[in-house]
């Protein structure tokens, strides 16, 4: 259930990244916007249910919150310089770093032949880039923000991981976006940038807030329910379905390197998936 549970919510979450580009609302001011309506949603919902905020839900989900809003205020701002396709598909060089830390923090072991597969991803990102590169809308800068995302959001995992040992999955997701709108809103205000939103836009925004908003509370289940791992290799449905949606109604361009390169990055991190379900040889 819990595997099943993840792969709808990252599919879910693929909608981010096109909708962030599509919505004409600065990366900091979008953000902001974000967690601050998602916030009174969740708290609704969460006392709604009969669930109440604590000491120590904060105490627990606070690293959680600061590493939210700093991924998605640098994942947002990236999206609005660099392509979809790029974005998404350096995001999905996590589930390599989560391979490094399973080991130390979950006692997972990691075989050389994973450790191969991932030599491959890692060149198909390096072809994605290229890729990019030598279309008008690609951007170093947003790709450099992107990367910083991606170390950001590894971190998020492992910290959420670790809270939901204690805590339920809407009151963690609650207190980390409290967290979190605390820290982007005052940010997008000093930054100066416009929190006006258009009418057209306004329906986009809705469903920026709430439709992804689910799917990170779900993923939060089934941190209790599926390894770290799994969840971070079933996040490479989020450049095939994201790049996907922004050809269709983004007209973003996507070259040959570029789909050459996300071949690579989701062939080989799905083949390390499959390798980590196999049952690992009993010690002699």
């Amino acid at each position: 259930m819990g595997p099943m549970v993840a792969v709808i919510a990252i599919t879910v979450l693929s909608s981010m990244p096109p909708l962030t580009k599509y919505i004409d609302v600065a990366g900091l001011a979008l953000a902001a916007h974000r967690f601050v309506w998602l916030s009174i949603a969740l708290v609704a919902v969460l006392y709604l249910r009969g669930g109440r905020l604590s000491l120590r839900a904060f105490e627990l989900g606070w690293p959680s919150g600061v590493l939210f809003a700093a991924n998605i205020a640098l994942f947002y701002t990236a999206v609005k310089l660099t392509t979809v396709a790029n974005a998404t598909v350096l995001g999905a060089i996590q589930p390599v770093l989560s391979l490094l830390l399973v080991g130390p923090l979950f006692g997972e072991k990691v075989r050389r032949s994973e450790v191969a597969i991932t030599a491959f991803a890692v060149a198909g990102v390096v072809t994605v880039v290229y890729g990019s590169s030598i279309t008008p809308v690609w951007s170093p800068r947003g790709d450099v923000l992107a990367l910083l995302s991606t170390l950001l959001w590894t971190a998020y995992l492992v910290t959420t991981k670790r809270a939901r040992l204690e805590l339920g999955a809407l009151e963690l997701q609650t207190v980390l976006t409290l967290v979190a709108g605390a820290l982007v809103l005052p940010l997008a205000v000093f930054s100066s940038q416009s929190f006006e939103v258009s009418r057209a836009d306004w329906p986009w925004l809705a469903f920026l807030v709430i439709v992804p908003g689910a799917g990170h509370t779900l993923v939060n289940w089934a941190h209790a329910h599926t390894p770290l791992v799994l969840i971070s290799m079933l996040f490479l449905l989020n450049p095939v379905v994201a790049t996907g949606l922004a050809a269709l109604f983004l007209d973003e361009p996507v070259n040959g390197f570029q789909i050459a390169g996300m071949v690579l990055v989701v062939g080989s991190l799905a083949m390390l998936m499959l390798r980590l379900q196999r049952p690992k040889p009993a010690p002699a």
